[in-house]
């Protein structure tokens, strides 16, 4: 795959071969009855394609119960050109089968795998119904579904691919799908393979292609896919998609991946296509691919995302977040190891600076503003912090049943400590009336916490600077908790299930991280018992297996990858 737009010569295989007959060698397929219209909507067999593809991964076929897995068979068809391409495995490995059977047994609304398939069956004949087909129609399809998108010069063609078990019966219900379409077809040979030819554009072509059925966009598309399986360059030769494929789990139910570079490289071809957004486009300038991948662990459901960069284009902006984001966040030190949820990421003061000295070219008035809170500048608030960020929600006090804390780290604590005392309690006393009037200071174990409300209730609003660490809580409380963690450890980075739930992460330089069971333990002390119960019974009890959801990512000069978790052990 080049960097720049590819020529798409529209009757030319992608590598040079036999060629097959021309028009006059065409044979009409079965026409359609004399009294049916000659369409019955824009694309609609290429609608049934899709939903077949989208859906065949959910019926209860024989292969996926089978524990073998099937080959690959769709990625030797896709062109190198492709700028999209998505791929499903319905007869995926048998690690993955077994995982989603032992977790799908763990949730009561999904039913019995009897149960389970046939409400898939039931879906599927709704789907199918226009088109005289039902789920039986659809046994012959195998391991694998799949299909890519390639923009091109900016006609964009594509193609759908589903393996099948049985070229006959596939052979048939592409023939009922052309027939529901009641659009002319004829039949041409292209490099010894039976293609059927719709008249009008508005409808695919179809063909079986070495053991998949295919869909094309148009004959140009389906001659590039009969190409790439004779011998033509395919997706897998391209260096965007191995940079990615090389980064996701080997394993997977299924991935989609998108040149982000070429979609640029064709987007700044078009007159007025990136106006307005130059700034973005620079921000990507050095983006090269993107992928994502499902899978089935014995820890959960993954969903894996990564990008890969070019180092060469990285603006120096960019350099220096990658920089700051580098170790530990520190903020997380001084998060209590029974947080029902903790957000952390790094690396947001430069980010956050250069968008508010942009705000101020703009608008006068919040320039203004931003000059009176000295938030940017050489003194300015931004230029003290470190980066770090974290907010936590947990188990409150007093009156609260509720609390939690936002964590701001900082790269010199007392002069941070004198923008508090200077503008932020005045500032949300304009929002607030009273709330600067009614401030009070405590000194917990050398730590000066500033506060407005009850300290005996819990009910207020609080801050202090521990360990050069912003800490702003919902009560004293809550400060005072960050003060502890600071003095003699025991935060939630030392906590057994959060380390073995972001273990598994590719590391945090952002993070989420959710404590399912907590927040249940938590709902359970809070709701009266029969209220509980109605919470379960009306689908709270499929939160049950979930122990916890987290997300993490981590960047460098190559790229990111990040990871989505669902812990259902």
């Amino acid at each position: 795959m080049s960097d720049g737009p590819q020529d798409h010569t529209p009757d030319m295989p992608a590598q040079p071969g036999p060629t097959g007959p021309g028009p006059a060698d065409a044979a009409p397929l079965e026409p359609a009855p004399a009294d049916a219209p000659t369409k019955k909507g824009p694309r609609t067999a290429l609608v049934v394609g899709i939903v077949i593809v989208v859906l065949a991964s959910a019926i209860g076929a024989g292969a996926f119960l089978l524990l073998r897995g099937a080959p690959e068979s769709v990625l030797d068809k896709v062109p190198a050109s492709a700028d999209v391409v998505f791929v499903a495995h319905l007869d995926p490995a048998a690690s993955q089968k077994m995982n989603l059977f032992r977790m799908a047994e763990k949730f009561p609304a999904l039913g019995s795998e009897d149960e389970l398939r046939q409400r898939l069956n039931d879906a599927l004949d709704s789907v199918l119904a226009d088109t005289g087909m039902t789920h039986e129609d659809l046994a012959w399809v195998g391991g694998e579904a799949g299909g890519y998108v390639d923009v091109g010069a900016g006609t964009p063609s594509f193609a759908i691919m589903v393996a099948t078990d049985d070229e006959a019966a596939a052979s048939a219900a592409m023939q009922r799908m052309r027939d529901a379409s009641h659009a002319d077809y004829t039949t041409t040979t292209i490099d010894g393979i039976e293609v059927a030819v719709p008249a009008s554009p508005d409808q695919p072509a179809t063909a079986i292609v070495d053991g998949v059925a295919v869909i094309a966009s148009d004959e140009s598309a389906m001659r590039s896919v009969i190409a790439t399986d004779t011998g033509a360059d395919s997706i897998e030769s391209d260096p965007v998609f191995q940079g990615v494929s090389d980064r996701m789990p080997e394993d997977n139910l299924g991935f989609v991946f998108v040149n982000v570079q070429q979609l640029l490289d064709l987007a700044n071809l078009i007159p007025g296509a990136v106006e307005g957004l130059q700034g973005s486009v620079e921000q990507l300038a050095a983006a090269q691919g993107l992928g994502f991948a499902v899978t089935a662990g014995a820890d959960g459901i993954a969903l894996d995302a990564v990008t890969t960069t070019d180092p060469s284009k990285l603006t120096q902006a960019q350099r220096d977040a990658l920089a700051a984001s580098d170790g530990a966040n520190e903020t997380l030190a001084l998060v209590p190891p029974d947080a029902y949820a903790v957000m952390a990421v790094q690396g947001i003061a430069s980010g956050l600076e250069t968008s508010l000295k942009q705000v101020t070219q703009i608008d006068p008035a919040t320039a203004r503003m931003i000059a009176k809170l000295h938030l940017i500048g050489p003194k300015g608030l931004l230029g003290l912090l470190s980066g770090d960020l974290g907010v936590q929600v947990g188990p409150g006090s007093g009156l609260l049943p509720v609390g939690g804390t936002v964590l701001i780290g900082t790269n010199d604590g007392e002069a941070t400590q004198a923008w508090l005392d200077a503008h932020l309690l005045k500032t949300l006393g304009g929002v607030v009336p009273g709330l600067q009037s009614a401030t009070k200071i405590e000194d917990y174990n050398g730590v000066t916490i500033t506060y407005a409300g009850d300290l005996l209730s819990g009910v207020s609003f609080a801050y202090g600077v521990v360990n050069d660490t912003v800490v702003i809580g919902a009560s004293v409380k809550s400060v005072e908790q960050a003060v502890d963690l600071a003095q003699n450890g025991g935060s939630i980075t030392t906590d057994a299930d959060y380390s073995a739930a972001t273990d598994g992460l590719p590391g945090t330089e952002s993070l989420v991280y959710v404590d399912v069971q907590g927040i249940l333990t938590a709902v359970q002390n809070i709701l009266p018992g029969q209220a509980y119960q109605d919470f379960l019974n009306q689908g709270g009890e499929n939160l049950q297996p979930i122990t916890v959801v987290v997300a993490g990512s981590e960047s460098d000069e190559q790229g990111s990858s990040s990871r989505l978790l669902i812990g259902i052990p």
